[in-house]
């Protein structure tokens, strides 16, 4: 959003033409190296055959400093953004020529890569918010009067324990701003991400050490991929023991929205169970609920501290009354920093 405020139609489109055009350079480049460009349509992606080479290339292309996608099938993919510019190209062009031995050269132009049917041609970011702010003073004049309306921890309480409203420390935030962190590419060679893979390690250790679980998994980058995973491993594990009719998930209705949203993705049937008139889980319906459905019952959705921010009480009778009735818990963690 705010790329697109700063930048705005014009700027969108010089980015994207400058990316297109390094790309098409470059396809044209490795064509006339003697290699094919399978995708005949793209826009900064290109998978070039390479057959045999593939071996050479990769060897190439670390010592150049250069990391490529490879496919086991003798496939390569480069990747361009908005930040490549003829020097990146030249190098990666050496890369192939060495390997080849030959010595083609980065032409000025070339066309082709998007069909004309895919070519746009009605108007886009037309709200004037995409269109009024083309200096550093303007964009940052206008980002504070947006913060200046946003409720925070810099100038009150917050009633609402929700995960995206915590305090994080200035030590805390300062490192997302190292390149270490915030230049990593995700598909990295994992032996050039060495220190990740140990934060990781231990990331992981910590908090099977503190919920007690028997393992944990990262993979998840938001709060509500966390909920349909965790549904989703709790479905493969009834149908995994032929309980393919436990579809029913019960979720208190003082649960965050995208608790019921993720069960429907998940292909569970959402059972509400009321809340108290302090937020905590009735615990009369939880009993009444969970015996109702327990021929089907799939789990519980349960936030733990819960989403008013507290430890619950009782949250060792509900998981047993969700057990007993032959359900699973999933417990979102998303207040428990």
């Amino acid at each position: 959003g705010m790329y697109a405020t700063y930048h705005g139609p014009k700027g969108i489109r010089a980015i994207a033409n400058h990316i297109h055009r390094s790309t098409v350079r470059l396809a044209g480049a490795l064509t006339e190296i003697g290699y094919t460009i399978i995708n005949n349509s793209y826009f900064d992606t290109l998978t070039i055959e390479v057959g045999a080479d593939s071996p050479a290339i990769e060897k190439a292309a670390l010592a150049a400093g250069i990391n490529l996608g490879y496919e086991a099938d003798g496939k390569v993919r480069i990747a361009l953004d908005e930040t490549v510019n003829d020097k990146d190209l030249l190098d990666i062009i050496d890369v192939f020529n060495g390997v080849k031995g030959t010595h083609v050269v980065l032409d000025a132009e070339h066309d082709g890569g998007i069909p004309s049917g895919l070519e746009r041609t009605t108007d886009y970011l037309t709200h004037p918010v995409f269109n009024r702010f083309r200096s550093e003073t303007e964009m940052m004049r206008y980002i504070k009067r947006l913060e200046n309306k946003d409720l925070s921890l810099t100038g009150s309480m917050i009633a609402l324990g929700s995960c995206t409203m915590k305090l994080n420390a200035a030590t805390e935030l300062l490192p997302i701003t190292w390149p270490e962190f915030s230049a990593m590419h995700p598909f990295v060679p994992v032996n050039q991400a060495q220190g990740y893979a140990e934060i990781l390690s231990e990331l992981e250790k910590d908090l099977c050490e503190i919920t007690r679980f028997s393992a944990c998994s990262l993979q998840p980058n938001s709060g509500a991929q966390g909920e349909y995973a965790g549904l989703m491993v709790i479905r493969a594990y009834h149908i995994d023991r032929g309980d393919h009719h436990r579809v029913k998930v019960l979720i208190p209705a003082s649960a965050h929205g995208t608790n019921p949203a993720s069960g429907v993705m998940a292909g569970m049937e959402v059972v509400v169970v009321k809340s108290d008139d302090k937020g905590y889980v009735d615990m009369d319906d939880l009993r009444m609920k969970a015996e109702e459905h327990k021929d089907t019952l799939a789990g519980l959705m349960v936030t733990y501290p819960s989403t008013h921010g507290v430890f619950e009480e009782t949250i060792t009778e509900i998981c047993d009354i969700v057990h007993q009735n032959g359900g699973l818990v999933y417990m979102d963690g998303a207040n428990m920093n």
